[in-house]
């Protein structure tokens, strides 16, 4: 697994770098500039010639602008550095990279250094071809002020491409909020590991396209093996992915019985079971409410229905416990709410099956909001629980409003999933998933054409599929995720953002799981 690091975690890594394994922190910083001066040389296609405006401020992203002007103008760039403050208040490895730019001087009039409030209302951005932006990075820990503000406005505005140097300026490193503006990077390189604000919020969306310097950190420092949050790759989910011996057969490879629909609500049961099945069960059965039941079996082939006692209202009624116990000895995993309405009695049903199962369970849509009514049940199930909410659905069950979720989305998930004892899906951009012992999984795929009724009901059909093949529960969520955005993307390129519908990412997983299976699934570009 790749480590995904708050701008606390990664400082402790360079610390420990620096102090205990004895790398210089001008070595980290040469081989970070230089890297990034592969990544405007890819953007640009050449440098030669080119006109190049650095911003660099006071510290250790500052030193990184001015090591990339200093291997840019080698290779013939025009590069004009706008220094953010004084630069008799650089200081440290920032001040070597700075001298040894000056000391190139002599003989090279390719650069030229100014301090930016001097010249900040002469400058047109909009006459370079790339404009590098090196002035906070993750160093950023309140709202930018002054100079640093004005420089950050500047790069906002502008048409010109830009590359962003660790985190666009102005992003919370953490949280990926935007303090007041930020520029939208065309590319954003950032050195050893991830940090969390390129994945979130709008730290994701200002990111453009993401590169991952590799400085010469040690992959066995003490301080990565304490951090507790990751980004899900392709390779950990070809490792997941379950194996088939010939001899197998369909009660080998999974049995899915759900609680599904209500009148009104019959698609989001029929997306489950599809999906289930196309994502590897051997066998599914969708207990419906029963005068809904000629619906599903003409809409469901390979699915299986079991028409059950139903409320006036085309709801499950209490009775359906005595009627579903044959299904719940059968099935390896219990799924329990998509289109089940908030019907009372409904929700009532679902406390009790929970009080009384010990199996596993995926919980969804209905299922997640009869807990939030009842939240004690978490305590007093034996039921191995999965959990897949979306932000409305987890403010029901936390008691914080979506926006407070989105800012915090990641520790939010683990303290919930951790106390519940519990695994917890929480969809989203990113969608993240949560182990009771406290790990969070991030999934950087998918897009925003996902965001329409159904996909979370195909995702519910993904991850049962994946624990009736039996991996744990965070296993499953974790391919079921990957495997669902994989496949998602792939219906955007033929479909398109507004076209997209949930049926779109069902006829898009088997070649979703071809593409993870050949390794073809990239989330960073490396550069060493």
């Amino acid at each position: 697994m790749e480590h995904l690091l708050t701008a606390e975690e990664m400082k402790e890594c360079d610390r420990e770098a620096i102090e205990s394994r004895k790398i210089s922190g001008e070595s980290l910083m040469d081989k970070s500039s230089l890297g990034a001066a592969k990544v405007a040389t890819r953007i640009l296609g050449a440098v030669r010639g080119k006109q190049i405006a650095v911003f660099c401020g006071k510290g250790n992203n500052g030193g990184d602008g001015f090591g990339i002007s200093f291997h840019l103008s080698q290779s013939g760039a025009k590069v004009k550095v706008f220094v953010i403050g004084s630069t008799s208040e650089i200081t440290g490895d920032a001040r070597i990279f700075l001298d040894k730019l000056k000391q190139s001087l002599p003989g090279n009039d390719g650069v030229e250094i100014m301090e930016f409030e001097k010249v900040a209302s002469a400058i047109s951005l909009d006459s370079f071809d790339l404009v590098v932006d090196a002035v906070f990075g993750t160093g950023l820990s309140g709202e930018p002020k002054d100079s640093a503000k004005r420089a950050i406005d500047l790069m906002s505005q502008t048409t010109t491409p830009v590359l962003s140097i660790d985190i666009p300026s102005g992003i919370d490193a953490d949280r990926g909020s935007v303090y007041s503006s930020s520029p939208k990077a065309a590319a954003t390189v950032t050195m050893a590991q991830v940090k969390r604000g390129l994945v979130m919020n709008e730290g994701k969306e200002n990111s453009g396209k993401l590169f991952v310097v590799e400085i010469g950190m040690p992959s066995d420092l003490a301080a990565l093996k304490n951090v507790q949050t990751f980004i899900i790759n392709c390779k950990d989910v070809q490792t997941l992915l379950p194996r088939r011996k010939p001899e197998t057969y369909k009660h080998a490879v999974g049995k899915i019985f759900g609680l599904v629909g209500s009148i009104g609500l019959t698609g989001a049961g029929i997306m489950v079971g599809k999906a289930a099945m196309r994502a590897g069960a051997g066998a599914v059965i969708l207990g419906v409410p029963s005068e809904l039941n000629g619906i599903y079996e003409s809409q469901l082939t390979e699915v299986m229905t079991s028409p059950l006692p139903q409320t006036g209202e085309g709801t499950f009624s209490l009775a359906v416990l005595l009627r579903i116990q044959k299904h719940l000895e059968w099935a390896d995993v219990l799924v329990v709410g998509p289109g089940a309405s908030r019907n009372q009695e409904t929700s009532q049903l679902i406390i009790k099956l929970l009080r009384s199962y010990d199996g596993t369970v995926v919980l969804d849509a209905d299922g997640l909001n009869a807990v939030a009514d009842q939240p004690e049940i978490l305590h007093e199930t034996h039921a191995e629980i999965i959990m897949t909410p979306h932000h409305g659905e987890f403010s029901r069950l936390v008691k914080f409003s979506p926006p407070e979720i989105a800012k915090n989305r990641i520790e939010l998930a683990r303290k919930y999933a951790r106390e519940n004892n519990l695994t917890l899906v929480l969809k989203g951009s990113p969608t993240v998933v949560a182990s009771k012992e406290g790990k969070v999984f991030v999934n950087v795929h998918g897009n925003p054409g996902m965001a329409t009724a159904g996909t979370g009901d195909v995702l519910t059909g993904i991850i049962s599929a994946m624990l009736g093949q039996k991996l744990s529960p965070v296993d499953a969520a974790i391919a079921g995720v990957y495997v669902h955005s994989v496949a998602g993307d792939i219906a955007l390129e033929s479909k398109g953002m507004y076209s997209l519908i949930a049926t779109d990412v069902i006829e898009s997983l088997a070649d979703a799981f071809k593409k993870i299976e050949n390794g073809e699934v990239v989330e960073f570009e490396r550069i060493s």
